[in-house]
């Protein structure tokens, strides 16, 4: 089975440099390892000293990169829907250039990094799949596209596509309106398909989120709340890596700095329930073979494809008559979250994030009694 690892965190932390040090000792250790850039800000192949096109590139045995490229996937895989989305904006008389730019429709970049993931995940190629993902808010939209794109295609694909069938022949003479093709509702089918297939993928056992993170305040506020949104999207987090730590030789200069660093690591270790590694900040730009050091700074003499942390961050309990669904929830109060039942989904709402849950029929029949915060679990009743 094909380990999948991905890496995130707040801009600027190092989440590349460490993704670039795990996957390198991924291959030293007889993986076959690919690693994939989600980030439009392409670093890897300045990490690697290699130019890395958008598809898997040799960089060195055991290990082949990937920078993904908007235009590049649009064109190979998808052109039919873009060709279409340019056909509707010019109609609207939007001009060529500008209809060409709309057609790279938002978070598109994203999406093609999930169908490469899929793609490799099915042909088995790879034992190991590491994603350099976008800082963390991107993530997290990354992330969020097989759930999201789930519930709106169950709602609508099937009747636009029944409603077309009847009403184009007679509607498209009488509107300014391109209608798409049988071709292009094949390819939204398609794309649905293999969404749908990702969802369950992200959520298995092989797929784990690592949290990288530096000791500042800003950035541990921002990962917490990254950890939490992942736990309710149901993704396993198996771990957060300290990085850019103040080495204890820094000198007078750091102290004040090194004393900040340590009260931070301190409240990093007491507050997330999973592994926390850490990472001394280096005196030099990390390329090449001060890679394999940070990973064996890192994981020491683990394998880093390993799991380290197994527990679900979602799971449903028989207690006495009722049913329980338990959600991880950290770092969050009771009022940031707000939920409601609708038909068999349960609404999870924290903040500027939303979660739609598809409850097993035991739950969907059932009626949401109470919902309440215990030792870090959201706790919601149905009787």
């Amino acid at each position: 089975m094909t380990r999948i690892i991905l890496f995130t965190g707040k801009g600027g932390v190092g989440k590349t440099t460490i993704a670039a040090a795990t996957a390198l000792r991924s291959a030293e250790l007889g993986n076959k390892t690919l690693i994939i850039s989600t980030d439009p800000a392409h670093s890897l192949s300045d990490a690697f000293g290699v130019n890395l096109n958008p598809y898997p590139t040799k960089i060195c045995d055991n290990l082949d990169g990937m920078e993904v490229n908007v235009e590049y996937e649009l064109e190979k895989h998808w052109s039919v829907i873009k060709e279409y989305l340019s056909l509707f904006f010019r109609s609207q008389g939007i001009e060529d250039v500008i209809a060409e730019e709309l057609a790279i429709f938002p978070g598109f970049d994203e999406l093609a990094s999930l169908m490469h993931l899929l793609k490799f995940y099915r042909s088995s190629e790879y034992d190991t799949i590491i994603l350099d993902c976008a800082p963390t808010g991107e993530t997290l939209r990354l992330l969020s596209v097989p759930e999201v794109a789930k519930w709106y295609m169950n709602r609508f694909f099937g009747i636009e596509r029944k409603v077309l069938k009847i009403v184009k022949p007679i509607a498209e003479p009488l509107i300014d309106v391109p209608l798409p093709s049988d071709e292009v509702l094949d390819k939204i089918q398609e794309l649905y398909t293999k969404i749908s297939e990702l969802k369950d993928i992200l959520e298995s056992r092989d797929t784990s989120v690592r949290i990288v993170m530096n000791p500042e305040r800003m950035v541990i506020r921002e990962s917490e709340r990254a950890f939490t949104y992942l736990n309710l999207f149901g993704y396993r987090v198996d771990s957060v890596i300290v990085n850019k730590i103040f080495p204890s030789n820094a000198g007078d200069y750091f102290s004040e700095w090194m004393k900040i660093q340590r009260e931070y690591i301190k409240e990093i270790e007491e507050k997330f329930p999973i592994p926390v590694f850490k990472v001394e900040f280096k005196s030099k730009e990390v390329t090449g073979e001060l890679l394999k050091e940070i990973a064996k700074e890192i994981y020491g003499e683990e394998n880093p494809t390993k799991i380290f942390h197994e527990e679900k961050p979602m799971v449903i309990e028989k207690e006495g008559d009722v049913f329980v669904l338990k959600i991880k929830a950290p770092f969050v109060e009771k009022s940031d979250i707000k939920l409601f039942k609708r038909g068999e989904e349960l609404v999870i709402i924290a903040k500027q994030w939303k979660r739609i849950v598809f409850l097993p029929q035991s739950l969907a029949i059932r009626v949401p009694k109470n919902a309440k915060f215990e030792d870090g679990l959201l706790k919601i009743v149905f009787e």
